[in-house]
């Protein structure tokens, strides 16, 4: 009876969307900006996706059938996929082919897009959504790409590196792990290995890509073991795949799509710093969720109504005040701000720290989760319900908001001096 009641509770908080970090390019355009401020590497020149697949197709064969390797010995849940996925680029007479066919074998959305283009984050908002949008993404509700600029690029244009991963880091929530699953009403996700969707909404479009965003290894074992579904997450296999295609992009001479994949693979790890990715009910022990669950089977709705409500409006708060300061930071040059300086600064430790890829779920996601109670704790003090307009630069949240992204930006610089080896 306690499973079910904690399974029943932990799946209200998933009813709703949960976007993590809600501006990956403004905060990364800062952290490398500054991270490259005395040695910014060269331009390098944009690539489309199909002639890099149909120069390199043979060799990422292997690439992929590492990363499928890795994955299913990593996570039980995550099988490799059905050989009809497997790519064969050898029976592939169009180069605009192999894409869709390479995405299938990634196991994303095989209808992603990926058009070359650069998100200009030092652009005020725009008044009309950029022409390029139906270029960069499916998604029905664009929600604030709209605000964003995007400017398209020609193959073999000149353009930076921090351009195109700050453009990049964006990318994964812009449609790449949309209905994955059996239950998603996909006709790829009843064949791409990954089962039924273990929590979220598998009818809504952001919903849909929740396991891949989250990863919640350091809750407690009667959480884990009741709430086993909580386990059935993808994050460490999306890093992986896309980490090692960077690898070989730049050892075969694809600067390009080094940067790019690099981009999308940091998506995922500053997903994990976001303490709500990593910690489903920071401060909200197993005795308390029973018993706020017991009350509403005998009537009392408005306990657990009340927690659920809570969380999820902490966990938005955070994410939209988060998007809209960076935009006002950049927008500005507010470089005396907290949060810049939490951004821009470079740690005071080691960056020579990542050994394995055991680093992002034994030091990132553990930080997240370590600190999700006192973040969770010094917000709700703050008794803010949702985000309405920035705070004066002394107001707590911009503390509190820069302490958790100077994690963030360490995070990141560590992946930055690890794998951009053009």
């Amino acid at each position: 009876m306690k499973s079910k009641l904690l399974v029943i509770f932990i799946i209200l908080i998933f009813n709703f969307p949960g976007f993590a970090w809600s501006n990956h390019a403004g905060l990364t355009y800062i952290i490398l900006k500054n991270y490259w401020k005395t040695s910014p590497p060269s331009n390098v020149k944009a690539e489309s996706f199909a002639n890099f697949l149909n120069k390199e197709k043979e060799g990422l064969k292997a690439v992929l059938n590492d990363a499928d390797e890795y994955g299913s010995q990593l996570l039980p849940h995550c099988p490799k996929p059905d050989p009809s996925l497997v790519f064969h680029p050898e029976g592939i007479k169009k180069k605009e082919d192999l894409v869709p066919a390479f995405f299938r074998a990634l196991r994303v959305f095989p209808h992603h897009k990926p058009s070359l283009y650069i998100q200009s984050v030092l652009s005020p908002p725009q008044k009309n959504p950029s022409k390029e949008l139906s270029n960069i993404t499916t998604l029905k509700n664009q929600g604030k790409m709209v605000n964003e600029k995007f400017v398209s690029l020609t193959e073999g244009a000149s353009v930076s590196p921090l351009d195109i991963v700050a453009t990049a880091v964006d990318e994964p929530d812009y449609d790449l792990d949309f209905y994955l699953f059996t239950d998603n009403d996909s006709e790829f996700g009843k064949i791409y290995g990954f089962g039924t969707q273990p929590f979220g909404d598998p009818r809504f479009e952001y919903s849909s890509q929740a396991p891949f965003h989250m990863g919640f290894y350091h809750e407690s074992s009667i959480t884990l073991t009741v709430a086993s579904f909580l386990k059935k997450t993808y994050p460490e296999y999306r890093i992986y795949q896309f980490t090692k295609l960077a690898e070989y992009a730049f050892k075969t001479g694809h600067p390009y799509w080094g940067y790019r994949f690099s981009g999308w693979a940091l998506h995922y790890i500053q997903d994990l710093t976001q303490p709500y990715h990593s910690s489903v009910l920071p401060r909200v022990g197993f005795g308390k969720r029973m018993g706020v669950q017991i009350l509403s089977m005998l009537g009392f709705d408005s306990p657990k109504s009340n927690m659920v409500e809570y969380v999820v409006n902490r966990h938005t708060l955070i994410e939209e005040y988060q998007y809209y300061l960076i935009r006002d930071i950049l927008l500005n040059q507010k470089e005396n701000h907290p949060v810049y300086t939490a951004l821009s600064s470079a740690p005071g430790k080691s960056l020579d720290v990542w050994k394995d890829f055991t680093y992002i779920r034994d030091v990132v996601s553990k930080e997240a989760y370590t600190t999700a109670e006192d973040a969770d704790l010094e917000i709700e003090h703050l008794d803010i319900i949702k985000y309405e307009s920035l705070y004066p630069v002394e107001h707590p949240l911009n503390g509190i908001i820069a302490k958790l992204l100077s994690n963030t930006s360490y995070h990141t610089r560590v992946y930055a001096k690890t794998f951009f080896k053009p």
